[in-house]
């Protein structure tokens, strides 16, 4: 079985709301979406060869939202070890999760590669009442109740795995 190491930012504003990506890529597929349905999810990606995760965090916030300066970077504060088929091949997927906060909320896609400029249907930065209350499929599981320390500056000593 292959597996991906990817990044991912926990993207907070100076409103508390967490940026997510909606996205629909029926080549990708899980046990919790199994027609490959609309997900909304943290920004983030693939890390590259001689990468560390944080490089690769950094690297695809910029891709995927034109942020670069004006970011804070805080600690790794999650793990996620999940399995999705891509492409109808069963691929592990180990998510190492940043905390970063910025000021503003205009964002730009114009990075986006080929693939993401077909699968991305949308972007919006949530409440945690939103994400609580939302009937939107959202990963990580559990999302709006893991952030709530996170928007207290309550970082875990060491990451926390998640689902």
């Amino acid at each position: 079985m292959k597996t991906r190491e990817t990044a991912r930012i926990v993207l907070l504003n100076e409103q508390d709301r967490i940026l997510l990506f909606k996205m629909k890529d029926p080549s990708v597929t899980s046990k919790e979406n199994p027609a490959g349905e609309p997900v909304w999810f943290p920004p983030g990606g693939g890390v590259e060869e001689n990468e560390s995760y944080l490089e690769a965090a950094k690297r695809e916030l910029w891709e995927e939202t034109g942020l670069a300066d004006g970011v804070n970077w805080g600690p790794l504060v999650w793990i996620r070890d999940i399995h999705l088929f891509v492409h109808q091949k069963e691929t592990r997927f180990i998510e190492y999760y940043y905390v970063a906060r910025v000021q503003g909320k205009q964002i730009s896609t114009d990075h986006f590669t080929e693939v993401e400029k077909k699968t991305y249907q949308a972007h919006h930065w949530w409440s945690v009442d939103e994400i609580l209350n939302t009937r939107e499929l959202i990963f990580p599981k559990q999302l709006g109740q893991k952030l709530i320390p996170l928007l207290k500056g309550e970082y875990p000593a060491e990451p926390i795995a998640i689902e």
